[in-house]
């Protein structure tokens, strides 16, 4: 499944909604008619069968395509399914068992590139969640990007791996 992120205003990033076809076009308040980024295979992980203290946050992942000619940052972004939204890198802490952390400098995908977002590596972390996340529901994330705000909408999925630790960030003290 393909979703586009919109660099435009905010109020046509609302309208933004997944095809079921598998692709997506852009529509026609996207300046250029093209959008900057796209997501491929986007998914969060649901919380129907996460024990009650993990409720609370969960992880986003697909691949991030940057359909543009220059580098593309990613910051930070926002959601009405939780109270904040993180970047974060899965890293050995040192007793070698792997852990999360939010990334400082936001995710960087190059001119034309891609960049992956997967259970134990590099993900989106929804957290302070509203509800749950049921499997088949769909959330968008809006994203703080170098080309603006822009909504990727993600389909929520079952997926029982990825257990890694959490560290928490001093915004989340």
């Amino acid at each position: 499944m393909r979703f586009l992120v919109r660099a435009c205003a905010p109020v046509a990033v609302l309208a933004l909604a997944a095809c079921s076809s598998g692709t997506s076009t852009p529509s026609p308040a996207s300046p250029g008619g093209a959008a900057p980024l796209t997501l491929t295979d986007g998914w969060c992980k649901s919380t129907d069968s996460m024990p009650a203290m993990s409720k609370e946050m969960t992880g986003c992942f697909g691949t991030l395509v940057n359909t543009t000619g220059k580098e593309l940052k990613i910051s930070g972004g926002s959601t009405d399914a939780a109270m904040m939204v993180e970047l974060h890198e899965t890293v050995k802490n040192a007793s070698g068992q792997m852990q999360m952390q939010p990334v400082p400098d936001g995710f960087t995908i190059p001119a034309g590139g891609s960049f992956a977002l997967k259970p134990g590596a590099n993900h989106v972390m929804l957290m302070k969640l509203k509800g749950d996340l049921k499997t088949g529901d769909k959330v968008t994330v809006t994203f703080d990007t170098s080309a603006g705000k822009g909504a990727l909408t993600w389909e929520i999925r079952a997926f029982p791996g990825a257990e890694e630790s959490y560290v928490p960030s001093p915004s989340n003290s």
